[in-house]
């Protein structure tokens, strides 16, 4: 620094803003009166600098060479960093709140992490399960859509209602649901699953609404299972008595085929065939509709072709197949079986 080699001074330094001026401690009252001169836009003047201030944003060699004397400073050069030497016995030069970094502790970061994963933990699993449930109210709503559809192509080309072409065929109706079948991509026959022999879906395993009770058979057990081009599966049950000018038979669908929960009221309905061809949900009233088939047990009201209804049919109360039957006609209301006020999918199903 040749010549101007600098040596502390006493740090007793007197400033002037706008003409006062004043004898101050410049670790103390200096950096006040500073702020204080800033905040206010007036000039800031030293005399005569001996030691308190210097300001790196002047070209000097070094940023310890003090400022002329005299000199003017504007408030916009003391937004620049300024430097303190520090007075004797002193420690450190406190740093403005603007110059401070703030960063977490690490425990500060674990103990965020672990809140979070407490949260999720705890929401997740309902969040899964309403986006489920929403996930199978579409495909039932789109899967009675379609069976419509079908029913009423197949009356138009084959000249006869899916209803009426079983009451004139009679047990050999079930041809006929080969043919409709048809009408669906893809639609075939997988599996003869079915009353009369021991043949079953391996893996496949159906389960009552409140999930107690396990069967390998739907209750539509007439006609084997067929399943279409995007893995949903039917079967149908027994047709209507000939003649008899009633609605039937009854289909049953499982909407995502043997992706679980495989549950009756949950993925597993049950629809009708009617005389004039539409597709009716279980537990719709329809004037051609039979009367409750009751076979040998009580459990099983649709041993043959049938019709049941009511909240009696879809509840929780009990662990039989049976007490599920009528679910699809409050699924695709989206009305709670006990309560019309409520839904049934947010509120009924658990």
């Amino acid at each position: 620094m040749g010549g101007n080699q600098y040596t502390p001074q006493p740090c007793l330094t007197r400033f002037a803003i706008n003409g006062n001026s004043s004898a101050f401690h410049p670790l103390q009252s200096g950096r006040s009166l500073i702020r204080e001169g800033v905040q206010a836009r007036q000039k800031i003047r030293l005399e005569p600098c001996h030691c308190a201030l210097v300001a790196q944003s002047f070209n000097y060699p070094s940023p310890f060479l003090p400022l002329p004397q005299g000199e003017g400073i504007s408030s916009k050069f003391l937004k620049k960093k300024i430097a303190f030497t520090l007075a004797e016995g002193a420690t450190h030069v406190a740093l403005p709140d603007s110059q401070r970094k703030v960063a977490f502790t690490l425990a500060e970061v674990l103990i965020t992490l672990g809140i979070i994963g407490v949260v999720a933990a705890m929401t997740m699993p309902s969040l899964i399960n309403r986006t489920n449930k929403k996930e199978l109210q579409v495909a039932l709503s789109k899967t009675y859509s379609e069976l419509n559809q079908a029913a009423m192509l197949f009356k138009e080309l084959e000249g006869s209602s899916v209803s009426e072409l079983a009451q004139r065929t009679g047990t050999s109706y079930i041809q006929s649901l080969n043919t409709f079948m048809n009408y669906f991509k893809g639609g075939q026959k997988v599996n003869d699953a079915k009353y009369s022999n021991t043949d079953d879906v391996k893996g496949y395993t159906i389960h009552s609404l409140n999930n107690k009770y396990s069967n390998t058979r739907l209750v539509c057990d007439t006609s084997g299972y067929y399943m279409d081009n995007i893995g949903r599966i039917f079967a149908f049950n027994d047709g209507p008595a000939a003649n008899s000018n009633q609605n039937g038979p009854v289909i049953c669908v499982d909407v995502n085929g043997e992706k679980r929960p495989n549950r009756y009221g949950y993925d597993i309905f049950l629809f009708i065939f009617t005389v004039d061809g539409r597709v009716i949900p279980m537990g719709q009233e329809d004037k051609n509709n039979a009367g409750s088939g009751l076979g040998s047990s009580n459990n099983n009201p649709l041993t043959v072709n049938g019709f049941v209804s009511g909240e009696e049919y879809c509840t929780f109360s009990g662990s039989a197949p049976k007490y599920g039957y009528s679910c699809a006609v409050y699924a695709i209301s989206d009305t709670n079986p006990s309560d019309s006020s409520k839904t049934y999918w947010k509120e009924f199903l658990k």
